[in-house]
Protein backbone atom coordinates (compact mmCIF):
# COMPACT_ATOMS: atom_id res chain seq x y z
CA UNK A 1 0.00 0.00 0.00
CA UNK A 2 1.16 3.37 -1.16
CA UNK A 3 0.44 6.71 -0.09
CA UNK A 4 0.39 9.87 -2.13
CA UNK A 5 3.56 12.35 -0.87
CA UNK A 6 2.44 15.60 -0.13
CA UNK A 7 4.03 18.09 -2.84
CA UNK A 8 6.86 20.24 -2.20
CA UNK A 9 6.73 23.80 -0.83
CA UNK A 10 7.54 26.20 -3.14
CA UNK A 11 10.23 28.06 -1.50
CA UNK A 12 10.00 30.82 -3.84
CA UNK A 13 6.68 31.63 -2.95
CA UNK A 14 6.68 33.80 -0.49
CA UNK A 15 4.66 37.08 0.59
CA UNK A 16 6.60 39.98 0.18
CA UNK A 17 6.26 43.67 1.67
CA UNK A 18 5.28 44.95 -1.44
CA UNK A 19 2.15 41.36 -1.47
CA UNK A 20 0.88 42.72 1.79
CA UNK A 21 0.66 46.55 0.98
CA UNK A 22 -1.08 45.64 -1.65
CA UNK A 23 -3.77 42.97 0.09
CA UNK A 24 -4.07 45.71 2.62
CA UNK A 25 -4.84 48.58 0.26
CA UNK A 26 -7.71 46.26 -1.43
CA UNK A 27 -9.24 45.53 1.91
CA UNK A 28 -8.91 49.21 2.65
CA UNK A 29 -10.84 50.03 -0.50
CA UNK A 30 -13.14 47.56 0.35
CA UNK A 31 -14.07 49.06 3.68
CA UNK A 32 -14.11 52.64 2.40
CA UNK A 33 -16.77 51.05 -0.36
CA UNK A 34 -18.60 50.19 2.52
CA UNK A 35 -17.99 53.34 4.58
CA UNK A 36 -18.92 55.48 1.75
CA UNK A 37 -22.07 54.00 1.04
CA UNK A 38 -23.38 53.86 4.83
CA UNK A 39 -22.68 57.54 4.68
CA UNK A 40 -24.98 58.64 1.95
CA UNK A 41 -27.05 55.81 2.81
CA UNK A 42 -27.58 57.21 6.46
CA UNK A 43 -27.72 61.33 4.77
CA UNK A 44 -30.77 59.90 2.16
CA UNK A 45 -32.68 58.43 4.92
CA UNK A 46 -32.54 60.99 7.40
CA UNK A 47 -33.60 63.26 5.07
CA UNK A 48 -37.18 60.86 4.51
CA UNK A 49 -37.36 60.95 7.81
CA UNK A 50 -37.27 64.65 8.48
CA UNK A 51 -39.45 65.18 5.60
CA UNK A 52 -42.12 63.08 7.13
CA UNK A 53 -41.48 64.68 10.44
CA UNK A 54 -42.21 68.34 9.07
CA UNK A 55 -45.26 66.70 6.81
CA UNK A 56 -46.85 65.01 9.98
CA UNK A 57 -46.26 67.90 12.01
CA UNK A 58 -47.65 70.62 9.18
CA UNK A 59 -50.95 68.82 9.39
CA UNK A 60 -50.96 68.05 13.04
CA UNK A 61 -50.92 72.36 13.47
CA UNK A 62 -53.33 72.63 10.35
CA UNK A 63 -55.80 70.34 12.15
CA UNK A 64 -55.20 71.83 15.62
CA UNK A 65 -55.18 76.01 14.41
CA UNK A 66 -58.10 78.15 15.59
CA UNK A 67 -61.07 78.51 13.25
CA UNK A 68 -60.47 82.24 12.86
CA UNK A 69 -56.56 81.48 11.30
CA UNK A 70 -57.84 78.25 9.35
CA UNK A 71 -60.52 80.83 7.90
CA UNK A 72 -57.89 83.67 7.25
CA UNK A 73 -55.41 81.31 5.73
CA UNK A 74 -58.30 79.46 3.77
CA UNK A 75 -59.85 82.30 2.49
CA UNK A 76 -63.37 81.34 3.70
CA UNK A 77 -66.20 84.21 4.10
CA UNK A 78 -68.00 82.42 6.58
CA UNK A 79 -71.53 82.80 7.39
CA UNK A 80 -72.65 84.28 10.49
CA UNK A 81 -73.58 81.02 12.26
CA UNK A 82 -72.44 78.08 10.29
CA UNK A 83 -74.15 74.58 11.44
CA UNK A 84 -71.42 72.88 13.43
CA UNK A 85 -71.78 68.90 13.08
CA UNK A 86 -70.76 66.52 15.40
CA UNK A 87 -69.21 63.67 13.50
CA UNK A 88 -67.58 60.42 14.52
CA UNK A 89 -66.38 57.20 13.45
CA UNK A 90 -66.04 53.60 14.88
CA UNK A 91 -64.21 51.07 12.73
CA UNK A 92 -65.27 47.58 13.21
CA UNK A 93 -63.40 45.89 11.33
CA UNK A 94 -60.03 45.94 8.71
CA UNK A 95 -61.06 43.35 6.15
CA UNK A 96 -57.87 44.15 3.49
CA UNK A 97 -54.90 45.44 3.68
CA UNK A 98 -52.48 45.56 0.90
CA UNK A 99 -48.69 47.32 0.82
CA UNK A 100 -48.30 46.81 -3.30
CA UNK A 101 -51.58 48.37 -3.74
CA UNK A 102 -51.43 50.95 -1.19
CA UNK A 103 -55.42 50.29 0.05
CA UNK A 104 -57.16 48.94 2.50
CA UNK A 105 -60.62 48.11 3.19
CA UNK A 106 -62.45 49.15 6.39
CA UNK A 107 -66.31 48.54 7.80
CA UNK A 108 -66.99 51.36 10.20
CA UNK A 109 -70.26 53.39 11.55
CA UNK A 110 -70.65 56.90 11.39
CA UNK A 111 -72.48 59.48 12.61
CA UNK A 112 -73.11 63.00 12.34
CA UNK A 113 -75.68 65.25 15.25
CA UNK A 114 -76.53 68.59 14.62
CA UNK A 115 -79.00 71.29 15.31
CA UNK A 116 -81.53 72.75 12.77
CA UNK A 117 -82.45 72.00 9.09
CA UNK A 118 -80.05 74.03 6.85
CA UNK A 119 -77.91 71.33 6.33
CA UNK A 120 -77.92 67.34 5.14
CA UNK A 121 -74.70 65.86 6.31
CA UNK A 122 -75.98 62.33 6.33
CA UNK A 123 -76.90 62.50 2.91
CA UNK A 124 -74.22 64.45 1.26
CA UNK A 125 -70.56 63.09 3.07
CA UNK A 126 -68.10 61.51 1.17
CA UNK A 127 -65.09 59.80 1.64
CA UNK A 128 -62.16 61.83 -0.53
CA UNK A 129 -59.38 59.34 0.32
CA UNK A 130 -61.01 56.53 -1.04
CA UNK A 131 -64.18 55.25 -2.09
CA UNK A 132 -67.14 53.65 -1.06
CA UNK A 133 -68.41 50.27 -1.40
CA UNK A 134 -71.56 49.61 0.59
CA UNK A 135 -73.71 52.56 2.70
CA UNK A 136 -76.48 52.32 4.70
CA UNK A 137 -78.49 54.58 7.32
CA UNK A 138 -78.92 52.12 10.47
CA UNK A 139 -80.63 54.71 12.87
CA UNK A 140 -82.31 58.29 12.51
CA UNK A 141 -83.58 60.42 14.86
CA UNK A 142 -84.63 63.93 16.16
CA UNK A 143 -84.57 64.86 20.04
CA UNK A 144 -86.11 68.17 20.21
CA UNK A 145 -83.79 70.42 18.18
CA UNK A 146 -81.15 67.66 17.88
CA UNK A 147 -80.95 65.13 14.63
CA UNK A 148 -78.82 62.05 14.48
CA UNK A 149 -78.48 59.59 11.73
CA UNK A 150 -75.91 57.17 11.92
CA UNK A 151 -74.92 55.20 8.65
CA UNK A 152 -72.66 51.58 8.23
CA UNK A 153 -69.93 52.31 5.52
CA UNK A 154 -67.70 50.13 3.86
CA UNK A 155 -64.91 51.59 1.73
CA UNK A 156 -61.78 50.95 -0.11
CA UNK A 157 -58.87 53.53 0.96
CA UNK A 158 -55.39 54.53 0.19
CA UNK A 159 -53.06 54.30 2.68
CA UNK A 160 -50.38 56.97 3.56
CA UNK A 161 -47.49 54.43 3.07
CA UNK A 162 -43.99 55.77 3.88
CA UNK A 163 -42.53 53.11 1.76
CA UNK A 164 -38.86 55.18 1.43
CA UNK A 165 -37.48 53.83 4.69
CA UNK A 166 -40.07 50.85 5.11
CA UNK A 167 -40.35 48.46 7.16
CA UNK A 168 -38.57 50.65 10.04
CA UNK A 169 -41.37 54.00 9.05
CA UNK A 170 -44.72 54.56 11.20
CA UNK A 171 -47.57 54.47 8.45
CA UNK A 172 -51.14 55.86 9.14
CA UNK A 173 -54.20 54.98 7.76
CA UNK A 174 -56.86 57.29 7.41
CA UNK A 175 -60.60 57.84 6.86
CA UNK A 176 -61.20 61.58 5.41
CA UNK A 177 -64.57 62.59 5.32
CA UNK A 178 -66.04 65.68 3.97
CA UNK A 179 -69.47 67.16 3.06
CA UNK A 180 -69.92 67.22 -1.18
CA UNK A 181 -72.62 70.15 -0.91
CA UNK A 182 -72.00 72.67 1.60
CA UNK A 183 -68.79 74.57 1.96
CA UNK A 184 -67.34 75.55 5.26
CA UNK A 185 -69.01 79.06 4.90
CA UNK A 186 -72.34 76.69 5.84
CA UNK A 187 -70.93 73.85 7.60
CA UNK A 188 -68.72 73.06 10.01
CA UNK A 189 -67.27 69.71 11.27
CA UNK A 190 -66.40 69.26 14.90
CA UNK A 191 -64.64 65.75 15.98
CA UNK A 192 -66.44 63.20 18.29
CA UNK A 193 -63.31 62.63 19.99
CA UNK A 194 -64.75 60.19 22.66
CA UNK A 195 -66.37 57.58 21.02
CA UNK A 196 -64.83 57.78 17.39
CA UNK A 197 -61.75 54.79 17.58
CA UNK A 198 -61.40 51.10 16.07
CA UNK A 199 -62.83 47.68 17.67
CA UNK A 200 -59.90 46.04 19.11
CA UNK A 201 -62.02 42.69 17.84
CA UNK A 202 -61.34 44.68 14.02
CA UNK A 203 -57.67 44.96 14.19
CA UNK A 204 -55.88 42.04 12.26
CA UNK A 205 -53.14 40.54 13.83
CA UNK A 206 -50.04 41.47 11.24
CA UNK A 207 -51.19 45.44 12.46
CA UNK A 208 -50.52 47.37 15.62
CA UNK A 209 -52.13 50.69 16.00
CA UNK A 210 -50.17 52.83 18.26
CA UNK A 211 -52.04 55.95 18.69
CA UNK A 212 -55.68 56.86 17.42
CA UNK A 213 -56.24 60.88 16.15
CA UNK A 214 -59.45 62.30 15.55
CA UNK A 215 -59.02 66.23 13.67
CA UNK A 216 -61.27 68.60 11.94
CA UNK A 217 -59.29 70.81 9.10
CA UNK A 218 -60.28 73.48 6.34
CA UNK A 219 -59.54 71.76 3.02
CA UNK A 220 -59.58 74.46 0.25
CA UNK A 221 -59.25 73.01 -3.24
CA UNK A 222 -57.41 76.43 -4.55
CA UNK A 223 -60.31 77.15 -7.22
CA UNK A 224 -64.29 78.38 -7.50
CA UNK A 225 -64.57 74.84 -9.68
CA UNK A 226 -67.06 76.55 -11.43
CA UNK A 227 -69.18 78.33 -8.37
CA UNK A 228 -70.83 81.30 -9.63
CA UNK A 229 -71.57 81.54 -5.62
CA UNK A 230 -68.01 81.86 -4.91
CA UNK A 231 -66.73 85.51 -5.18
CA UNK A 232 -63.99 85.80 -7.91
CA UNK A 233 -60.40 85.20 -6.02
CA UNK A 234 -61.45 83.25 -3.55
CA UNK A 235 -61.73 79.31 -3.52
CA UNK A 236 -64.23 76.34 -2.49
CA UNK A 237 -63.13 75.32 1.08
CA UNK A 238 -65.15 72.74 2.96
CA UNK A 239 -64.50 71.21 6.26
CA UNK A 240 -62.77 68.27 6.35
CA UNK A 241 -63.21 65.48 9.56
CA UNK A 242 -59.83 62.72 9.81
CA UNK A 243 -59.85 59.76 12.00
CA UNK A 244 -56.61 58.57 11.83
CA UNK A 245 -54.83 54.99 13.03
CA UNK A 246 -51.01 55.29 13.82
CA UNK A 247 -48.92 52.18 12.67
CA UNK A 248 -46.01 50.58 14.30
CA UNK A 249 -43.38 50.04 12.58
CA UNK A 250 -43.72 46.24 11.24
CA UNK A 251 -39.16 46.11 12.02
CA UNK A 252 -36.85 44.05 12.34
CA UNK A 253 -38.79 40.68 11.88
CA UNK A 254 -40.56 41.83 8.34
CA UNK A 255 -36.67 42.94 7.49
CA UNK A 256 -35.34 39.87 7.79
CA UNK A 257 -38.53 38.29 6.19
CA UNK A 258 -37.96 40.00 3.02
CA UNK A 259 -34.60 40.22 2.44
CA UNK A 260 -34.06 36.39 3.55
CA UNK A 261 -33.06 35.44 0.14
CA UNK A 262 -30.50 37.69 -0.37
CA UNK A 263 -28.78 37.25 2.82
CA UNK A 264 -28.25 33.67 2.17
CA UNK A 265 -27.49 34.16 -1.58
CA UNK A 266 -24.41 36.60 0.26
CA UNK A 267 -23.38 33.79 2.32
CA UNK A 268 -23.28 31.42 -0.66
CA UNK A 269 -20.93 33.78 -2.42
CA UNK A 270 -18.93 34.24 0.61
CA UNK A 271 -18.42 30.05 0.73
CA UNK A 272 -16.34 30.87 -2.82
CA UNK A 273 -13.38 32.05 -0.45
CA UNK A 274 -12.95 28.51 1.24
CA UNK A 275 -12.47 27.21 -2.50
CA UNK A 276 -9.72 27.37 -4.27
CA UNK A 277 -9.97 29.60 -7.57
CA UNK A 278 -7.77 26.87 -10.04
CA UNK A 279 -11.40 25.38 -9.47
CA UNK A 280 -13.23 27.44 -11.56
CA UNK A 281 -17.08 25.95 -11.61
CA UNK A 282 -17.42 26.15 -7.85
CA UNK A 283 -15.83 29.04 -6.97
CA UNK A 284 -17.28 31.24 -9.81
CA UNK A 285 -20.79 29.12 -10.19
CA UNK A 286 -21.63 29.83 -6.12
CA UNK A 287 -21.00 33.73 -6.71
CA UNK A 288 -23.46 33.71 -10.42
CA UNK A 289 -25.57 31.83 -8.93
CA UNK A 290 -25.84 34.27 -5.58
CA UNK A 291 -25.95 37.31 -8.15
CA UNK A 292 -29.34 35.47 -9.80
CA UNK A 293 -30.98 34.76 -6.31
CA UNK A 294 -30.13 38.38 -5.13
CA UNK A 295 -31.94 39.21 -8.37
CA UNK A 296 -34.44 37.54 -7.85
CA UNK A 297 -35.07 38.77 -4.58
CA UNK A 298 -34.94 42.29 -5.95
CA UNK A 299 -37.82 41.17 -7.94
CA UNK A 300 -39.58 39.79 -5.31
CA UNK A 301 -39.56 43.02 -3.40
CA UNK A 302 -40.84 45.19 -6.07
CA UNK A 303 -44.25 42.59 -6.25
CA UNK A 304 -44.50 43.33 -2.20
CA UNK A 305 -43.99 46.99 -2.01
CA UNK A 306 -45.47 49.86 -4.07
CA UNK A 307 -43.28 51.39 -6.91
CA UNK A 308 -41.72 54.64 -5.90
CA UNK A 309 -38.72 56.84 -7.62
CA UNK A 310 -36.94 57.19 -3.92
CA UNK A 311 -33.83 55.43 -3.50
CA UNK A 312 -35.97 53.51 -0.47
CA UNK A 313 -34.30 51.70 2.16
CA UNK A 314 -35.05 48.45 0.50
CA UNK A 315 -33.52 49.63 -2.53
CA UNK A 316 -30.38 50.79 -1.11
CA UNK A 317 -30.19 46.80 0.71
CA UNK A 318 -30.64 44.97 -2.86
CA UNK A 319 -28.43 47.47 -4.57
CA UNK A 320 -25.71 46.66 -1.68
CA UNK A 321 -26.00 42.82 -2.24
CA UNK A 322 -25.41 42.92 -5.59
CA UNK A 323 -22.49 44.95 -5.71
CA UNK A 324 -21.18 42.62 -2.82
CA UNK A 325 -21.62 39.62 -5.09
CA UNK A 326 -20.03 41.46 -7.97
CA UNK A 327 -16.96 42.18 -5.90
CA UNK A 328 -16.70 39.05 -4.81
CA UNK A 329 -16.52 37.79 -8.25
CA UNK A 330 -14.04 40.70 -8.90
CA UNK A 331 -11.97 38.91 -5.84
CA UNK A 332 -11.87 35.63 -7.28
CA UNK A 333 -10.69 36.40 -10.71
CA UNK A 334 -8.14 37.92 -8.72
CA UNK A 335 -7.17 35.28 -6.49
CA UNK A 336 -7.57 32.85 -9.63
CA UNK A 337 -4.67 35.23 -11.58
CA UNK A 338 -2.45 34.92 -9.06
CA UNK A 339 -2.82 30.96 -8.34
CA UNK A 340 -2.84 30.28 -11.71
CA UNK A 341 -0.75 32.62 -13.76
CA UNK A 342 1.40 33.67 -11.17
CA UNK A 343 2.01 30.33 -9.57
CA UNK A 344 1.87 32.24 -5.73
CA UNK A 345 -0.39 29.67 -3.95
CA UNK A 346 0.33 31.29 -0.76
CA UNK A 347 -0.74 34.61 -1.53
CA UNK A 348 -3.64 33.57 -3.37
CA UNK A 349 -4.62 31.71 -0.12
CA UNK A 350 -3.65 35.18 2.13
CA UNK A 351 -6.03 37.14 -0.43
CA UNK A 352 -8.98 35.05 0.11
CA UNK A 353 -8.70 34.82 3.67
CA UNK A 354 -8.19 38.66 4.25
CA UNK A 355 -10.94 39.58 1.68
CA UNK A 356 -13.32 37.08 3.38
CA UNK A 357 -13.08 38.93 6.99
CA UNK A 358 -13.28 42.12 5.08
CA UNK A 359 -16.31 41.67 2.86
CA UNK A 360 -18.01 39.84 6.02
CA UNK A 361 -17.48 43.05 7.94
CA UNK A 362 -18.27 45.92 5.77
CA UNK A 363 -21.30 44.06 4.37
CA UNK A 364 -22.60 43.23 8.26
CA UNK A 365 -22.14 46.77 9.17
CA UNK A 366 -23.72 48.40 6.26
CA UNK A 367 -27.15 46.29 7.14
CA UNK A 368 -26.70 47.56 10.55
CA UNK A 369 -26.40 51.32 10.08
CA UNK A 370 -28.81 51.83 7.43
CA UNK A 371 -31.90 49.76 9.05
CA UNK A 372 -30.83 52.06 12.48
CA UNK A 373 -30.65 55.22 10.42
CA UNK A 374 -34.24 54.39 9.14
CA UNK A 375 -35.36 53.41 12.49
CA UNK A 376 -34.03 56.05 14.63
Amino acid sequence: MTTEKPSPVDLNDKITRKDYFLVILWALGILLLYMIGSFIGTGILRGYKEDTEKTRQAWIESATMDLEEKVAESKVIPSKEPVEVAVGIRINRISTFSLRESAWTADFDIWFRWTGHKVKPGENFQVVNGEIDHLEREEAFTQGNVRYERYNVRASLAINLDSSRFPFSDNGLTIQVEDGADGAENLRYVPDEKDSGISSLGIPSSLKITKTLTAVKLHGYKSRRGDPQIPEGRSDVHSRFVLALILAPPGAGLFIKLFQALFASIAIAFVAFFIKPIHVDPRFGLGIGAFFAAVGNNIYIGSVLPYSSQISLASMINAIGLVTIFLTLVQSTISLYVFDTKGRERLSRFFDHVSFAVFLIGYLAINLVLPISAKL
